[in-house]
Protein backbone atom coordinates (compact mmCIF):
# COMPACT_ATOMS: atom_id res chain seq x y z
CA UNK A 1 0.00 0.00 0.00
CA UNK A 2 1.51 3.64 -1.14
CA UNK A 3 -0.04 5.95 1.23
CA UNK A 4 0.87 9.22 3.35
CA UNK A 5 1.98 8.48 6.52
CA UNK A 6 -0.38 9.34 9.04
CA UNK A 7 -0.61 12.19 11.45
CA UNK A 8 1.68 11.97 14.60
CA UNK A 9 0.11 14.01 16.85
CA UNK A 10 -3.92 13.48 18.26
CA UNK A 11 -5.70 14.96 20.51
CA UNK A 12 -7.95 12.56 22.10
CA UNK A 13 -11.70 14.12 23.83
CA UNK A 14 -13.60 12.87 26.37
CA UNK A 15 -12.77 9.11 25.87
CA UNK A 16 -13.68 6.77 28.70
CA UNK A 17 -10.72 5.00 30.51
CA UNK A 18 -11.01 1.52 28.37
CA UNK A 19 -11.32 3.44 25.40
CA UNK A 20 -8.60 5.41 25.89
CA UNK A 21 -6.64 2.35 26.93
CA UNK A 22 -7.34 0.73 23.35
CA UNK A 23 -6.64 3.85 21.78
CA UNK A 24 -3.38 4.07 23.06
CA UNK A 25 -2.79 0.79 22.26
CA UNK A 26 -3.55 1.08 18.48
CA UNK A 27 -1.85 4.15 18.41
CA UNK A 28 1.17 3.25 20.03
CA UNK A 29 1.90 0.23 17.26
CA UNK A 30 0.99 2.50 14.12
CA UNK A 31 3.80 4.63 15.71
CA UNK A 32 1.30 7.62 16.63
CA UNK A 33 0.71 9.57 19.76
CA UNK A 34 -1.78 10.73 21.72
CA UNK A 35 -3.42 13.39 23.95
CA UNK A 36 -6.32 13.24 26.24
CA UNK A 37 -8.26 15.70 27.31
CA UNK A 38 -11.86 16.21 28.74
CA UNK A 39 -14.69 18.86 29.48
CA UNK A 40 -13.65 21.36 27.22
CA UNK A 41 -9.81 21.20 28.98
CA UNK A 42 -7.71 25.07 27.50
CA UNK A 43 -5.53 23.31 25.38
CA UNK A 44 -3.36 24.76 22.08
CA UNK A 45 -4.29 23.59 18.92
CA UNK A 46 -1.13 24.32 17.11
CA UNK A 47 0.93 21.08 17.94
CA UNK A 48 -2.44 18.57 16.69
CA UNK A 49 -2.66 17.12 14.05
CA UNK A 50 -6.35 15.49 14.36
CA UNK A 51 -8.66 14.97 17.20
CA UNK A 52 -10.74 11.54 18.40
CA UNK A 53 -13.78 12.43 20.22
CA UNK A 54 -15.90 10.06 22.04
CA UNK A 55 -19.68 10.48 21.47
CA UNK A 56 -20.75 8.48 24.12
CA UNK A 57 -19.21 10.55 26.44
CA UNK A 58 -18.86 14.09 24.74
CA UNK A 59 -18.09 17.01 26.98
CA UNK A 60 -16.53 19.50 25.01
CA UNK A 61 -18.20 21.58 22.07
CA UNK A 62 -15.73 24.52 22.59
CA UNK A 63 -12.71 22.33 21.93
CA UNK A 64 -14.33 20.55 18.81
CA UNK A 65 -15.44 24.04 17.69
CA UNK A 66 -11.75 25.49 17.75
CA UNK A 67 -10.73 22.05 16.09
CA UNK A 68 -13.13 22.23 13.36
CA UNK A 69 -12.37 26.09 12.55
CA UNK A 70 -8.52 25.15 12.96
CA UNK A 71 -9.46 22.85 9.74
CA UNK A 72 -8.21 19.47 11.68
CA UNK A 73 -9.39 16.09 10.83
CA UNK A 74 -11.92 14.76 13.42
CA UNK A 75 -12.83 11.21 14.46
CA UNK A 76 -15.77 10.85 15.69
CA UNK A 77 -15.66 7.33 17.91
CA UNK A 78 -18.89 5.64 19.12
CA UNK A 79 -20.44 2.07 20.03
CA UNK A 80 -23.08 2.43 17.72
CA UNK A 81 -23.55 3.93 14.45
CA UNK A 82 -27.11 5.32 14.40
CA UNK A 83 -28.07 7.52 12.01
CA UNK A 84 -28.33 10.35 15.12
CA UNK A 85 -25.11 9.60 16.16
CA UNK A 86 -23.62 10.07 11.96
CA UNK A 87 -25.60 12.94 12.54
CA UNK A 88 -24.97 14.51 15.53
CA UNK A 89 -20.61 13.75 14.31
CA UNK A 90 -21.50 15.54 11.69
CA UNK A 91 -22.53 18.54 13.29
CA UNK A 92 -19.37 18.38 15.35
CA UNK A 93 -17.33 18.49 12.18
CA UNK A 94 -16.38 14.87 12.09
CA UNK A 95 -14.97 13.38 8.58
CA UNK A 96 -15.15 9.78 9.80
CA UNK A 97 -16.55 7.67 12.60
CA UNK A 98 -14.31 4.92 14.64
CA UNK A 99 -16.56 2.17 15.38
CA UNK A 100 -15.87 -0.33 19.03
CA UNK A 101 -14.56 -2.30 19.12
CA UNK A 102 -11.39 -0.40 18.62
CA UNK A 103 -8.70 -2.52 16.06
CA UNK A 104 -5.35 -1.13 15.19
CA UNK A 105 -6.54 -1.56 11.56
CA UNK A 106 -9.75 0.37 11.96
CA UNK A 107 -8.22 3.41 13.72
CA UNK A 108 -5.63 3.72 10.52
CA UNK A 109 -8.31 3.08 8.15
CA UNK A 110 -10.51 5.78 10.13
CA UNK A 111 -7.59 8.42 10.54
CA UNK A 112 -6.85 7.96 6.81
CA UNK A 113 -10.60 8.68 5.35
CA UNK A 114 -10.70 11.54 8.35
CA UNK A 115 -7.72 13.17 6.56
CA UNK A 116 -8.61 12.82 3.47
CA UNK A 117 -11.91 14.18 3.60
CA UNK A 118 -11.18 16.72 5.58
CA UNK A 119 -8.36 17.82 2.94
CA UNK A 120 -10.93 18.10 0.88
CA UNK A 121 -13.29 19.45 2.61
CA UNK A 122 -11.22 22.21 2.98
CA UNK A 123 -10.05 22.61 -0.55
CA UNK A 124 -13.62 22.75 -0.92
CA UNK A 125 -14.80 25.61 1.72
CA UNK A 126 -11.75 27.29 -0.40
CA UNK A 127 -13.22 27.03 -3.82
CA UNK A 128 -16.38 28.12 -2.23
CA UNK A 129 -15.08 31.49 -0.90
CA UNK A 130 -13.43 32.45 -3.75
CA UNK A 131 -16.39 32.15 -5.89
CA UNK A 132 -18.31 34.09 -3.40
CA UNK A 133 -15.83 36.27 -3.79
CA UNK A 134 -16.09 36.31 -7.43
CA UNK A 135 -19.54 36.19 -7.26
CA UNK A 136 -19.72 39.70 -5.00
CA UNK A 137 -17.33 41.33 -7.62
CA UNK A 138 -19.70 40.42 -10.45
CA UNK A 139 -22.27 42.19 -8.80
CA UNK A 140 -20.36 45.44 -8.02
CA UNK A 141 -19.47 45.30 -11.53
CA UNK A 142 -23.08 44.77 -12.66
CA UNK A 143 -24.23 47.67 -10.25
CA UNK A 144 -21.60 49.84 -11.77
CA UNK A 145 -22.06 49.28 -15.26
CA UNK A 146 -26.12 49.97 -14.58
CA UNK A 147 -25.00 53.21 -13.09
CA UNK A 148 -23.51 54.49 -15.71
CA UNK A 149 -26.38 53.00 -18.56
CA UNK A 150 -28.26 55.40 -16.23
CA UNK A 151 -26.57 58.60 -15.73
CA UNK A 152 -25.28 58.45 -19.45
CA UNK A 153 -27.89 57.02 -21.32
CA UNK A 154 -26.07 53.97 -22.96
CA UNK A 155 -27.03 50.57 -23.41
CA UNK A 156 -24.99 47.86 -21.33
CA UNK A 157 -22.42 46.89 -24.30
CA UNK A 158 -21.51 50.57 -24.09
CA UNK A 159 -22.08 51.49 -20.81
CA UNK A 160 -19.26 48.35 -19.62
CA UNK A 161 -16.89 49.68 -22.23
CA UNK A 162 -16.98 52.76 -20.72
CA UNK A 163 -15.97 51.27 -17.41
CA UNK A 164 -13.26 49.00 -18.62
CA UNK A 165 -11.56 52.17 -20.44
CA UNK A 166 -11.54 54.03 -17.61
CA UNK A 167 -10.49 50.76 -15.67
CA UNK A 168 -7.73 50.96 -18.62
CA UNK A 169 -6.52 54.18 -18.31
CA UNK A 170 -6.62 54.57 -15.12
CA UNK A 171 -4.29 51.14 -14.89
CA UNK A 172 -7.36 49.90 -11.93
CA UNK A 173 -8.97 46.44 -12.30
CA UNK A 174 -12.65 46.19 -13.39
CA UNK A 175 -14.06 45.97 -9.54
CA UNK A 176 -11.51 48.62 -8.57
CA UNK A 177 -13.06 50.85 -10.99
CA UNK A 178 -16.45 49.91 -10.14
CA UNK A 179 -15.71 50.35 -6.55
CA UNK A 180 -14.57 54.44 -7.38
CA UNK A 181 -17.29 55.00 -9.85
CA UNK A 182 -20.05 53.93 -7.30
CA UNK A 183 -18.38 55.91 -4.52
CA UNK A 184 -17.80 58.94 -6.61
CA UNK A 185 -21.35 58.89 -7.98
CA UNK A 186 -22.75 57.80 -3.97
CA UNK A 187 -22.00 61.47 -2.66
CA UNK A 188 -23.76 63.12 -5.98
CA UNK A 189 -26.82 60.78 -4.61
CA UNK A 190 -27.38 61.69 -1.45
CA UNK A 191 -26.86 65.48 -1.88
CA UNK A 192 -29.94 65.92 -4.51
CA UNK A 193 -31.81 63.56 -2.56
CA UNK A 194 -34.68 64.69 -0.06
CA UNK A 195 -33.35 65.87 2.98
Amino acid sequence: MNAEPLTPRLLLVDCEPRSQAMLDKSLARLGLHGWAVIEDAEIALTNVDGVIVELDHFASPRLLEAARVAGLPIVAMTHHQTLSQIQRARRLGATAILNKPITQHTVYTTLAMARTLRERLTELEAAHDRLTVQLDQQGLIARAVARIMVSSDLDEAQAFERLRSDAMSRQLTLVQASERLLAQMAPARRQGGPS
